[in-house]
């Protein structure tokens, strides 16, 4: 999933490119980074601390624009994450909701560490919880429409389910692995 996510990213128009590992191989180059993406180690003990983190990072300038995504919602495509920062030309923050409750995309246009405290993470509450710290930091919102993360078995069986239904032009790595553990039918 992330080499599918890398190859999104690659594709859409976005500026700088960089992976932030929670938890890097033991050899970096066993996988196949691509060389126009910067690798850095993120910090903190839970999600919102790495997030903080990353957008202190990547906001240091007044007219910096940053958009951060997980690596785990193989539906996403490089025209969401270029909807992502056409929403921060009008708004503070846009998230990219998912399913079961949290997103797979957040943008900032501005430094905002007041947005991650006291969020339940990895929990269906991180994306209301999100937004009540928005609307209380002042932070005006965009939503994109929401996608699927893959986060538990049934997440899944669902993904392989719309797979079946329906191939897709994203995910080609995911689905390569599918296909040889024999989860998806030869393409």
């Amino acid at each position: 999933m992330l080499l599918d996510t890398l190859s999104v990213c690659g594709a859409s128009d976005s500026g700088e490119r960089l992976l932030y590992w929670a938890d890097a191989p033991a050899r970096r180059d066993s996988l196949p980074v691509p060389s126009h993406v910067a690798a850095r180690d993120q910090g903190g003990p839970d999600l919102g601390h790495r997030l903080r983190s990353a957008f202190e990072d990547l906001l240091a300038g007044p007219t910096d624009r940053a958009v951060v995504i997980g690596a785990d919602c193989p539906d996403l495509n490089p025209g969401r994450i270029g909807e992502a920062f056409d929403a921060l030309e009008s708004h503070d923050v846009v998230l990219g909701p998912t399913l079961d409750g949290g997103y797979y995309l957040l943008g900032l246009r501005r430094r905002a560490p007041a947005l991650f405290d006291g969020v339940s993470w990895g929990t269906e509450r991180v994306l209301e919880q999100t937004l009540v710290r928005a609307e209380r930091c002042g932070l005006e919102v965009s939503l994109l429409g929401p996608l699927s993360d893959l986060d538990t078995p049934a997440d899944l069986v669902a993904y392989v389910a719309r797979r079946c239904a329906a191939p897709g032009a994203t995910a080609r790595q995911t689905d390569a692995v599918l296909r040889t553990m024999g989860l998806l039918p030869p393409a």
